[in-house]
């Protein structure tokens, strides 16, 4: 600690501040014990440094401290992980693309031990993928899909979590999981430390009053069974705990290989970090996404792909030499390039599962803002 903060906070024990302190949390919790409000003098007053700048200092060392024991979170939470979804199996494949999509935040907030923050966030994606769900299983045309939608848009997690136990989709601990979290959400959320102290999930001795202590609570628990839980759970409410295609191994890698390259053909890679200054890694990356699709797809997909590579390669080198026509003309042949490959991906999930859903064709990128962005830098050349 720097000796000026040192002496500053020796300093503050002694001064009227330090009373008063003391005396404005009294009255902000009147009922709440000795113990807690002596430790919160000492965390949020004694402990930690009055000016501003100071305290935000404090705080970012705080995050820090955190972080130095990334390594012991990861391990722990992927030795759960590990256990639940075997490493290169389907199951485990769910669970990454479904992490990917929707659970990037939650993963920061584990990392950084802020766990009340990560309770908030997992029972609201856990709410919002439940209700979406409700809505996409339950109407049989539009004019009931408007009012379910909006029946359901007015219900939280504790209401329709019952239903998923009803439906065979959840087992009776995933229910009470899915409510218990709500409750301690909304204790969170609502800063009722009584509430979150009480809570099964809080580990807790029930008797915390004061809301300064719900972080200083929920920083001792260990949430990473909570977070696998959830993704658990979405899993199985999004169907995909054990999809039908899972029996047919090439229409699985069929769809999981088309679905995750498709945007990247419509976006001309240009995204890539790789996709500046004519970085020779470029061609090999793109050369390294077709390669699974060239040994799983059918022979008409092969060769439109195949096509597809010496195409956007030339369009790179065309953009990086700035040849606007030829950028032009190359992006033009994307437009008829790009809907016959969709078409033959589309005739290969087909040939496996006629009922299979169709990939989704997303647009072509625009490449105008790319060009503009060209020019600026050649004309500063």
């Amino acid at each position: 600690m720097h000796p000026k903060i040192e002496n500053t906070l020796i300093n503050l024990k002694s001064c009227s501040r330090y009373k008063q302190g003391k005396i404005i949390m009294a009255k902000m919790s009147v009922n709440s014990g000795k113990k807690e409000m002596d430790q919160l003098l000492t965390n949020k007053v004694a402990n930690m440094p009055l000016d501003i700048n100071h305290r935000l200092h404090a705080i970012v060392d705080n995050i820090e401290k955190a972080l130095s024991k990334k390594e012991q979170r990861i391990s722990s939470l992927l030795k759960i992980i590990d256990k639940k979804y075997p490493p290169k199996t389907v199951d485990r494949g769910l669970f990454d693309a479904i992490s990917m999509m929707n659970f990037d935040t939650a993963y920061s907030l584990y990392l950084l031990n802020n766990n009340s923050a990560l309770i908030v966030e997992l029972q609201g994606i856990l709410e919002r993928c439940c209700i979406n769900a409700l809505n996409d299983i339950l109407p049989i045309d539009n004019t009931a899909a408007t009012i379910l939608n909006e029946v359901f848009e007015k219900k939280t997690l504790n209401d329709v979590a019952p239903y998923f136990e009803k439906y065979n989709i959840w087992e009776a601990e995933d229910t009470r999981f899915a409510k218990e979290l709500t409750n301690l959400r909304n204790g969170i959320a609502h800063k009722n430390a009584e509430v979150v102290s009480r809570s099964s999930l809080a580990n807790s001795n029930g008797q915390s009053r004061h809301f300064e202590s719900i972080h200083t609570m929920m920083s001792k628990v260990d949430c990473a069974e909570y977070l696998v839980h959830t993704i658990e759970l979405v899993i199985k409410v999004m169907g995909l705990a054990k999809p039908s295609f899972i029996d047919s191994p090439r229409l699985y890698a069929r769809y999981s290989t088309y679905g995750s390259l498709i945007g990247e053909l419509y976006n001309l890679f240009l995204t890539n970090p790789y996709a500046q200054g004519n970085n020779p890694l470029l061609e090999t990356y793109i050369n390294e996404r077709l390669a699974r699709t060239y040994i799983i797809g059918s022979n008409e997909l092969v060769e439109k792909l195949e096509k597809y590579r010496i195409k956007v390669i030339q369009f790179h080198k065309a953009l990086s030499d700035n040849d606007e026509e030829r950028i032009l003309s190359v992006h033009k042949e994307f437009a008829v390039l790009l809907p016959e490959i969709v078409k033959a991906m589309r005739n290969d999930l087909q040939v496996d599962n006629p009922n299979m859903g169709k990939i989704k064709e997303p647009s072509l990128v625009d490449i105008k803002p790319y060009l503009q962005i060209n020019k600026s830098k050649f004309q500063e050349n």
